[in-house]
C-alpha cells in the first residue's frame, strides 16, 4: 500500500529534488507557526517568524508546482531536470538565510547594516535571480507540451508568464529609497516592499500589506500564486464544463482579468495608495478593466456555437 501510494505521487509530482524542497518547507513551515505561536519576540511590529512561515509555505507551492509541472515536459527533459535542480538548490539557500536571520532577531531583506547582512543579502538576491532563470528555462519544456490537455496548456502559459513577472517586481523593491540614504535617516536599510511610508507599519493579519501606504508585495504575490490559480481553473473547468471553446473563453478571461489585477495593484503601489483605501482614479481604472474583459467575453461567447450540454460535468 505504501508503495502504490509513493508511485502514485511519484507520477504525479515528478521530480525528486523539488519533491524534497516542498516537504520539507511544508514540515518547517509547521515548525514556524509553532515558534510564532510561542515566541514573543518582533520585529518591525510582528513576530521575527512571520516572514520565515510566509516563505516556507511559498516556497512549498512553489516546489510542489513545479514537480508537479515537469512531469508535462516533452522536450530538453534532461535540462529541465537540471534547472528543477537548481531551483531546488537555490530555493534552500533562501530559506537557510531567512530562517537563519530570523533566529537571531534579524531582518534578512535589505539589511546592509553589517559586511556579513550585506553578504547575506546579496546571497539571497543571488539566489532569487538564479531561480528566475532556471523557472525560464525548464518552462521551456512546457510551452508546447503535447502531454497538457490544451486547456491546461493555456492555463499553464499564462500562468509561467504570470509568475515570472510576479518574481520580476520584487527586483523592483530593491534599489534605496530616497529617504533612506540621508544621513539622518540611515538605519542600515536598503530597499522597501513599502511606498510612501516605512517598511513595517500597519498592515492585514498575516500578509502585512500596508494598509496606510502602497504595497509591492501585493502583486508580486499575485504574480508568483498565478502558478497555483490559473491551472486550478483550468482542472476545475475540465470537470465542470464540457465544451472546451467555453473552457478556452473562461480560461482566457480570467488569466487576462488575473494579468490586469497585478498591473493594478502594481501601479496602486508606485501611487503610494492602500490596497484597502483606493482613490477614484483607481477605483474608476478598476471598474473599467472589469467592463472590458467581461465584454470581451461576451462577444467571444456570442461568435461559438454552445453545445446544449457544454455545461454539463464531464
Amino acid at each position: 500500500m505504501r508503495y502504490a501510494l509513493r508511485n502514485k505521487l511519484g507520477t504525479l509530482f515528478g521530480h525528486r529534488m523539488l519533491n524534497t524542497v516542498a516537504l520539507a518547507s511544508f514540515l518547517g513551515s509547521i515548525i514556524a507557526l509553532l515558534l510564532f505561536a510561542v515566541d514573543s519576540r518582533q520585529l518591525l511590529g510582528v513576530s521575527v517568524w512571520e516572514k520565515p512561515l510566509k516563505f516556507l509555505i511559498s516556497a512549498a507551492f512553489y516546489a510542489a508546482t513545479f514537480s508537479w509541472l515537469y512531469t508535462y515536459v516533452e522536450k530538453a527533459r534532461g535540462l529541465a531536470s537540471k534547472m528543477g535542480n537548481t531551483i531546488a538548490i537555490m530555493l534552500t539557500v533562501e530559506l537557510f538565510v531567512i530562517v537563519g536571520m530570523a533566529s537571531v532577531g534579524s531582518n534578512s531583506h535589505f539589511n546592509v547594516s553589517t559586511p556579513l547582512n550585506i553578504a547575506l543579502w546579496s546571497l539571497m538576491a543571488m539566489a532569487i535571480s538564479i531561480v528566475w532563470v532556471a523557472t525560464f528555462m525548464l518552462s521551456v519544456g512546457l510551452w508546447n507540451s503535447r502531454r497538457m490537455s490544451p486547456d491546461l496548456r493555456i492555463a499553464v502559459r499564462w500562468s509561467i508568464g504570470l509568475g515570472l513577472a510576479g518574481m520580476g517586481v520584487a527586483f523592483t523593491m530593491t534599489p534605496p529609497q530616497p529617504q533612506q540614504v540621508l544621513p539622518e535617516n540611515w538605519i542600515g536599510y536598503a530597499g522597501a516592499h513599502t511606498v510612501g511610508a516605512a517598511d513595517g507599519g500597519p498592515g492585514l493579519p498575516f500578509f502585512g500589506w500596508s494598509t496606510e501606504a502602497g504595497d509591492l508585495r501585493i502583486s508580486h504575490f499575485l504574480g508568483l500564486h498565478a502558478l497555483q490559480v490559473l491551472p486550478f481553473v483550468a482542472i476545475s473547468l475540465s470537470l465542470l464544463i464540457a465544451n472546451y471553446f467555453v473552457r478556452r473563453a473562461i480560461i482566457t478571461g480570467v488569466a487576462a482579468g488575473y494579468a490586469l489585477l497585478i498591473v493594478f495593484t502594481y501601479v496602486q503601489a508606485l501611487f503610494g495608495e492602500t490596497i484597502v483605501q483606493p482613490s477614484t482614479l483607481i477605483f474608476l481604472a478598476a471598474v473599467f478593466i472589469i467592463a472590458v474583459i467581461t465584454s470581451g467575453m461576451t462577444l467571444f461567447w456570442s461568435r461559438i456555437e454552445i453545445d446544449p450540454n457544454a455545461f454539463s460535468p464531464k
